[in-house]
């Protein structure tokens, strides 16, 4: 890769964190980026930066993860100076957004029709279906084989949704975990029969926790992945700016070397028309 990369900027990029409650010190800001004094420009990035592959700050404010490597090289392009400030959760980090103390939230959020009812996406940067997964040797192959069976899922995820509707036509016994790492055990030791969960939790527990398990075809809910933007003249003009980048960097395949290296598999593959794309 060519770049090799702002690379390691991803890796060694040192940045400016700002926990979304502090309103003290003087070094805070009221607002996000914008244009410089001199002329260079500053965009400021909110991620939760909780863990990789996603996006991980540590204490030092050394940012990896996808989301670090895709704005590294953002910042390689356009020559924009990118600032991350880790923001604890989700809804703390699209109120950043609502305030404008972030220009753009990017934490590998899923392009969803009740995000799109207040804020602007991204062009989908890749795709994440919710799949079911059993053990290797299941004799489970579609959901109609797992009727009146144990389907397991992680509580506030997509999946759950999914499968307590689908529960009553298969009649399933649905298992909530509250967290998918013991969820993902449970189904590896036959605790429960299945277990439904995001391609990419899935291939990140394999490889964390040693596990092994086989998808089945059919997939449950797919979605594209995107950043988001504040519903305002220059959230949209920035999101279209940063449109204009992405689509180059799709095209000359950087998105799919970065997805891949940090997934295992190109999941710009998974990117669909059928799945809910920002055309506003």
């Amino acid at each position: 890769m060519k770049r090799l990369i702002a690379l390691l900027m991803a890796a060694t990029m040192m940045v400016s964190l700002a926990a979304c409650s502090s309103e003290e010190g003087s070094g805070d800001k009221d607002t996000a980026g914008g244009e410089n004094e001199d002329g260079t420009r500053t965009v400021v990035v909110g991620t939760n930066g909780s863990g990789e592959p996603y996006s991980l700050v540590a204490d030092d404010g050394t940012w990896t993860g996808v989301e670090a490597e895709l704005w590294a090289e953002v910042g390689e392009r356009t020559g924009w100076e990118i600032e991350v400030k880790q923001v604890g959760d989700a809804a703390s980090l699209f109120g950043e957004l609502d305030t404008g103390r972030v220009d753009v939230a990017a934490n590998c959020f899923a392009i969803t029709e009740a995000r799109l009812e207040n804020y602007l996406a991204s062009q989908p940067i890749y795709g994440d279906a919710q799949v079911v997964i059993v053990q290797p040797d299941s004799e489970y192959e579609t959901l109609e084989d797992l009727r009146g069976c144990t389907m397991g899922v992680t509580a506030g995820q997509a999946a759950q949704s999914t499968v307590e509707k689908l529960a009553p036509e298969y009649d399933w016994e649905v298992i909530t975990y509250e967290d998918s790492t013991a969820g993902f055990q449970d189904c590896s030791l036959g605790r429960v029969d299945a277990y439904a969960n995001t391609v990419t939790n899935i291939e990140k527990a394999e490889r964390a926790q040693g596990l092994e398990f086989r998808q089945l075809d059919e997939k449950l809910f797919g979605n594209n992945v995107g950043w988001w933007f504040p519903d305002t003249e220059e959230g949209k003009e920035l999101r279209d700016e940063l449109n204009g980048v992405l689509q180059e960097m799709q095209d000359d395949g950087t998105i799919r070397e970065i997805v891949t290296k940090w997934f295992y598999e190109d999941l710009t593959q998974l990117i669909s028309n059928d799945w809910l794309t920002a055309d506003r």
